[in-house]
């Protein structure tokens, strides 16, 4: 295991303006754009994180479907919503409303990665280590990608194919809408209305609209809280039975006793790991 302590960086981006520019204007290095799209997506944010709270309190006292039963599908073949279906009505306490955007299984708040953060992600997305094998580009997922700039940012900077998964319709909304004024298309960038908790045999099958996108992916990124991050053990141990290579956690990481830890970059937050296990670890090595 590595672990890297990284010295203060010596220079900032000296483009830090909060003004929408020309698509293809960005300077494409990571620290150039991730810390312009951080900056012209500001208010965007403020208003996405004022929606996603709402809809995660309503979706605790309306009605919506709960996280038991069997999981359905919907949308159009590129667009999928995928969620569960409740077979039982949960105690509501307003009966009356409705919020659209309040869903189940919404385990983790709306905070967007830090564009210092998303530079180190990147940087290590690009090196030899972790870069695609026999000239393939790597295909880079992010469970509870928010409003998507993680995607984005390695899309356009790195030129790997990204796939956000977000069980918030505002925020893969917003993700798409983003992706298009960056001028990616869903070859390049394309975002799931999706509930990642699901059953794996589920979203894995050969009925499910994602099945090869999923058993395509090189390399997972997630911030996301304990509430979720937890949650998303089965599905990440089973995508390491088809071409997943590592798993790149922020802030909140996975228990180490389920986990193969291969780098920790303590400044930033990151942490890296080979193998993701349904059992204990150390029952999987006897």
């Amino acid at each position: 295991m590595t672990i890297i302590n990284n010295p203060p960086p010596t220079s900032n981006s000296s483009d830090t303006s909060a003004k929408p520019q020309p698509r293809n204007s960005y300077p494409l290095s990571s620290s150039s754009f991730s810390i312009v799209l951080e900056n012209r997506l500001s208010s965007r944010s403020e208003t996405l994180e004022e929606i996603h709270l709402e809809a995660a309190i309503d979706a605790q006292l309306t009605k919506v479907p709960s996280n038991n039963s069997a999981a359905a599908v919907s949308g159009t073949n590129s667009r999928p919503i995928i969620a569960v279906v409740s077979q039982e009505e949960k105690n509501v306490i307003f009966d009356d409303y409705t919020n659209p955007n309040a869903v189940s299984n919404c385990l983790s708040p709306y905070v967007p990665s830090e564009s210092k953060r998303i530079d180190r992600f990147l940087k290590i997305l690009s090196s030899s280590r972790h870069a695609g094998k026999d000239g393939q580009k790597n295909l880079l997922l992010d469970i509870g990608c928010g409003d998507g700039r993680v995607c984005i940012a390695a899309a356009k900077v790195t030129g790997c194919k990204s796939v956000g998964i977000d069980v918030s319709p505002p925020c893969i909304a917003m993700a798409r809408a983003i992706a298009e004024e960056e001028g990616l298309d869903e070859d390049q960038c394309v975002f799931y209305e999706l509930d990642a908790t699901i059953d794996p045999s589920v979203l894995l099958s050969d009925s499910s609209p994602i099945s090869q996108v999923l058993k395509s992916v090189t390399i997972v990124f997630l911030y996301t809280y304990p509430t979720l991050l937890t949650r998303l053990v089965p599905l990440l141990s089973a995508l390491g039975r088809y071409n997943l290579r590592a798993v790149i956690t922020l802030t909140y990481h996975l228990p180490e006793h389920q986990v193969v830890l291969e780098e920790v970059d303590q400044e930033h937050e990151l942490q890296i790991y080979s193998r993701v296990l349904l059992t204990d670890r150390m029952e999987d090595e006897v």
